[in-house]
């Protein structure tokens, strides 16, 4: 049987949380602590979805600094691969969004998920997709038969 997140014992936080190379029990602590708080937010939701992902951060920007709330979302970033590794959850829901706006990295969307307007901001940031038009296809095959042939 798959564990499922969010888990009623939290154990799957500890597990992650120890299985960490971390130097120091503060940021195991400090680890912990983000990891809880997502939790608790995520407990309220059924699914594990945009709108968590936007009042974790609503709940965490009352209590820290935006460039400490920033650092933080790379914790719960990583936590969310882990879950998605073990099939704790479907999807990571960053790379979900980071999919859908044809980007490659996640700290622009947890950016525009902490501004001001995230509908506005993650519209912003969505990009069309490479060779997305009707041509494509047949632009992308020519793009890499003369990449072979050495252009």
């Amino acid at each position: 049987m798959t564990a499922r997140w969010p888990d009623p014992d939290r154990a799957i936080i500890g597990r992650y949380v120890a299985s960490l190379d971390l130097r120091s029990t503060k940021s195991r602590a400090c680890y912990a602590q983000v990891l809880h708080g997502l939790q608790d937010v995520a407990e309220r939701y059924e699914a594990l979805d945009q709108e968590v992902l936007l009042v974790w951060l609503r709940e965490s920007a009352v209590r820290r600094a935006p460039s400490t709330l920033l650092h933080r979302t790379r914790i719960v970033d990583r936590f969310f691969e882990h879950l998605a590794e073990i099939g704790a959850i479907q999807r990571n829901p960053v790379s979900a969004l980071r999919d859908e706006c044809n980007i490659k990295q996640c700290m622009p969307i947890w950016r525009a998920l902490a501004s001001r307007n995230p509908e506005e901001a993650l519209a912003e940031l969505r990009q069309p997709r490479p060779f997305g038009s009707v041509l494509g296809e047949m632009m992308a095959e020519h793009v890499a038969m003369m990449r072979r042939r050495g252009y």
